[in-house]
């Protein structure tokens, strides 16, 4: 991931759970942050590893859109999808950070996916940005401490 001077807030959605005829934004702008939309062939495809790479990136929130509980098309990927949310969000409280910074929402056929979508993303802006963000330093910066 390319390291951005804005906010960024980024949103994986499954492809099984875009309603048919529904085209999703790749990005835009909502209350001063930039959202971007990556699509996954499924919700289980999320992995906790991309996520904190991700926030450790520079990313001021993640959402993670999943089919319907019990609806998955792929058997259990929104399960796993789920499972590996609540894991990535109890340990965003272990370091100190709010686990609202992780969200999940599920998306039927017959929801209005961009109004889900930009709910979320407005409570993920509330939350301001990462402590991450300010915390980190230009890599320039990082390597040219003194030797030891």
């Amino acid at each position: 991931m390319t390291e951005a001077s804005t906010s960024e807030i980024l949103v994986f959605i499954c492809h099984q759970c875009i309603p048919t005829g529904t085209s999703v934004p790749r990005q835009w702008t909502q209350d001063g942050v930039h959202v971007r939309v990556i699509e996954l062939p499924c919700s289980g495809k999320v992995d906790a590893q991309y996520l904190f790479h991700a926030l450790e990136g520079g990313a001021q929130g993640l959402l993670v859109v999943t089919c319907p509980r019990g609806d998955c098309r792929l058997a259990q990927g929104n399960y796993r999808a789920e499972i590996r949310m609540l894991t990535v969000q109890r340990l965003l409280e272990e370091i100190g950070l709010e686990p609202q910074r992780a969200a999940l929402i599920q998306c039927g056929q017959e929801d209005n996916l961009e109004n889900l979508i930009q709910d979320a993303v407005k409570d993920l802006c509330a939350l301001g940005k990462s402590p991450l963000c300010t915390a980190r330093q230009p890599v320039s910066e990082a390597t040219t401490g003194t030797a030891t």
